[in-house]
């Protein structure tokens, strides 16, 4: 009996545990309701206190586009625990013109839109685009990720102009925490598009491509340090091709519906760094490595217009070399088999590295190699201003074979609390080619970035000057976000 009760009072400690959650208060928020944050908390009053958790919520907070800071703090009282949730609301709702491109081949346009609708924390947008190569279009989306204060999410859109439309909708229960065991979904689009194949900077084929479809998945998610999410697929397209404005070349229709298995592993770690891919507003960043692979077969027995499988691999591995250093690689192969060997490879090998000099500085380096062989269709990769190379124009090159070579400075010039204003010196080179190896084309140039903290989804206005080399051409873009 006395070893008995021994047991019991050192057990007591073990029962107790962390704190309870005793209050939680929303501190920040102006247009955001209240019940908007609570929702997105991974923890409740009366609930034991757990770190990972805050954590967590922290992060999913800081990746809605309308806020602009989260920050938790914990008030620990012995056996309590009060919870401030501290936010800032960005400037959600804009209406704003759109440029883009180079002199001689701008597109532009206007976009109204709000991230927050009603402070619900849903996303609507209104554009009207003019693009330089298809023309008009006109389009209009709706996203609810919480739809009816569910887990559930639902995204609509609809897309019309000269040469085709975009219509789509999406319902879907995602994974909401780490720890959400189910995701699950499913998809209905219809697309019209007109596609385009260069040679030399010369328009080689044009054809309207017509898809309808869609596509259901489930995916289970197991593990703690490390995440393994196998899940299904189940996708139905049926396409259709002509070839437009007298060129003869069109690919073959088809019609496909193609079950696969996938498995991602992946280990959830987080970093918080400034001035990486944005200016200013600090960044969740995603520093743990994963692999993913995925399996699919079509048959002829199930409505298919051919039997062949599929397979693709992706490792993407991610490193942190030394202090406010990151390197990010990605290695993706995928080919088709079928009767008479292998189709549609394709590889990709990409390192994306950063380094962040403070006190706001950074140097960035991207290199970049993908191929193609065999493919179904006549796909090719561009390389030109809008595709690598900001010293050429769009399209001055094409080919099955891409192979690039970016490295950026980008100093941070003035910092003030509404914008960010900093500079980018970038030399690059790359090539695009089918046959022998080309001499690759070399690039020298600076730019201007303009970072809107305050605004929705703080975005970066970016405008670059770029010389050929040894062309001696000048080249002008313009566009959102950093170049990579």
């Amino acid at each position: 009996m006395p070893a008995l009760f021994l047991l019991c009072l050192l057990a007591l400690p073990c029962l107790a545990g962390e704190p309870l959650v005793r209050r939680i208060s929303i501190q920040g928020n102006t247009r955001t309701r209240e019940e908007t944050i609570r929702r997105e908390l991974l923890f409740s009053v009366g609930s034991r206190l757990d770190s990972s958790l805050v954590a967590e919520t922290g992060r999913n907070l800081r990746q809605l586009a309308f806020l602009g800071k989260a920050e938790i703090r914990v008030h620990r009282q012995g056996e309590w625990a009060d919870i401030a949730v501290e936010v800032e609301d960005l400037y959600a709702r804009a209406l704003s013109p759109l440029l883009s491109g180079q002199p001689g081949e701008l597109s532009y346009g206007l976009v109204a839109l709000d991230y927050n609708l009603a402070g619900r924390g849903q996303f609507a947008r209104l554009l009207l685009h003019h693009r330089a190569i298809e023309g008009n279009r006109a389009a209009l989306y709706y996203e609810a990720p919480r739809l009816a204060g569910s887990l559930h999410a639902l995204a609509a859109g609809a897309e019309l102009g000269e040469e085709g439309h975009d219509l789509s909708l999406t319902f879907s229960r995602p994974f909401r925490t780490l720890a959400d065991p189910w995701s699950w979904g499913f998809s209905l689009y219809s697309q019209e598009q007109v596609q385009r194949l260069y040679a030399e900077q010369a328009l080689a084929a044009r054809y309207t491509d017509r898809l309808e479809g869609g596509s259901l998945w489930l995916t289970r998610s197991a593990g703690r340090s490390i995440k393994f999410r196998p899940g299904f697929r189940l996708s139905l397209s049926d396409r259709r091709f002509a070839p437009a404005g007298g060129y003869a070349y069109a690919p073959q229709d088809r019609r496909r519906l193609v079950p696969s298995l996938s498995l991602l592993v992946w280990q959830p770690r987080y970093a918080r760094e400034r001035f990486i891919h944005s200016l200013g507003r600090a960044e969740d960043l995603q520093v743990g490595s994963w692999v993913a692979l995925r399996a699919g077969l079509s048959h002829r027995s199930l409505g298919s217009d051919r039997t062949f499988s599929t397979l693709a691999l992706q490792v993407s591995p991610c490193l942190a070399p030394w202090s406010r250093a990151y390197v990010f690689a990605t290695l993706l192969a995928s080919a088709r088999r079928q009767q008479g060997g292998y189709r549609d490879l394709a590889a990709l090998a990409e390192v994306l590295a950063y380094l962040r000099l403070p006190p706001s500085h950074s140097l960035d380096l991207r290199l970049r190699w993908e191929a193609l062989g065999r493919p179904e269709d006549q796909t090719q990769f561009l390389l030109g201003a809008d595709s690598g190379l900001r010293g050429y124009a769009p399209r001055s090159f094409d080919g099955r074979r891409r192979a690039l070579c970016n490295l950026e400075a980008r100093p941070t010039l003035w910092q003030r609390p509404a914008w960010v204003l900093a500079g980018a010196l970038f030399a690059e080179g790359g090539a695009a080619w089918t046959g022998p190896v080309p001499s690759p084309r070399l690039a020298l140039g600076a730019g201007l970035r303009l970072g809107l903290p305050r605004l929705y989804a703080t975005p970066i206005l970016r405008a670059d000057l770029g010389r050929g080399m040894p062309d001696g051409s000048w080249q002008l873009s313009v566009g959102l976000g950093q170049y990579f």
